[in-house]
């Protein structure tokens, strides 16, 4: 009796030693994303600042991407059964190359750190108000007061150039919300088609790249063709390979390992992480006001994604 105790310890005491490594693992996975896509904000805003253009990042991301993800879309095809043909454009449209010019052009005129909060910081909250208006879908009052934090966040960041009328700022921190915007309607549609994370991806990254290219081939203004062979490969394999594919890939095994909730919650690393990273890759030291938007923007993604997803 006594070692069948002692077996049926130790065989406890091993599937706890399991269970935490897995934990670990999913949770390495999950800050693997949050740090790549907040590279993407920063790698971006460096690009878009002195080099390159929002249409050559554009290029760069679905022209690479594309083509790795083509063979998912040549053998699951366009999941036109769960999208529908309005689902596919919306999905297209506020997942593909207008998000990403949007996203893209709004870091050209607002900060890595501002941007930070102001994309992914807002994401959860326009998640929150496109459902209760268009699913009927309830906010808890936790959820609420993170919302609530989110909203203080972008008023500390976006209220001093409102009073100071700085017309250019407040462009970027619009382009940047729009962004954002979008981004929660994809997320909805998303869900309610039900398709696998990857096959998504693929089918809105071949389609942009399908549409978005020959378009870019005819715009003047390239800088694409001026640039040093070191930054064309970075931005390439940063736009593209890795912030279109290998952080969808990382973050989905995240949410398989852990569960959607727990996952979530470390999105709302981004506003500080982005924040961070700026400092030593672009030099933008944070003023205190950012500083104190960041953080409430975190808090607010916490709260957020813990109570509004389902």
């Amino acid at each position: 009796m006594t070692q069948l105790q002692s077996g049926i310890a130790e065989g406890r005491s091993a599937a706890g030693q399991r269970h935490a490594l897995r934990t670990l693992v999913g949770c390495a996975l999950a800050l693997l994303a949050v740090a790549i896509w907040s590279g993407w904000l920063v790698i971006t805003r460096l690009a878009v600042t002195s080099t390159l253009t929002a249409e050559d990042l554009a290029a760069l991301r679905f022209g690479s991407a594309g083509l790795i993800l083509l063979p998912v879309v040549w053998r699951r095809g366009l999941a036109l059964d769960r999208f529908g043909w309005r689902g596919l454009a919306l999905i297209v449209v506020c997942a593909g190359a207008p998000y990403v010019l949007l996203a893209s052009h709004g870091l050209a005129l607002a900060t890595a750190a501002e941007a930070g909060v102001l994309i992914p910081g807002t994401i959860p909250l326009f998640v929150a108000l496109l459902s209760a208006f268009s699913l009927g879908e309830r906010i808890g009052w936790i959820a609420g007061i993170g919302l609530g934090l989110i909203v203080a966040g972008i008023a500390v960041i976006a209220v001093p150039a409102l009073l100071q009328a700085v017309g250019w700022q407040l462009a970027g921190y619009a382009i940047c919300l729009l962004s954002a915007v979008l981004w929660a309607a994809y997320t909805i549609e998303a869900r309610r088609a039900g398709v696998e994370a990857l096959h998504a991806t693929a089918i809105i990254t071949v389609i942009s790249g399908a549409l978005f290219l020959p378009i870019y081939l005819l715009l003047p203004g390239q800088r694409l063709w001026e640039t040093s062979a070191t930054e064309f490969w970075v931005q390439l394999i940063y736009q593209g390979p890795l912030t279109g594919i290998v952080a969808l890939l990382v973050y989905t095994r995240a949410v398989a390992i852990l569960g959607a909730t727990r996952a979530a919650s470390f999105t709302a690393l981004l506003p500080l992480s982005a924040m961070l990273l700026a400092i030593p890759v672009v030099g933008e030291w944070p003023d205190l006001r950012t500083g104190i938007g960041a953080v409430a923007a975190a808090l607010g993604v916490l709260l957020a994604t813990a109570f509004v997803r389902r």
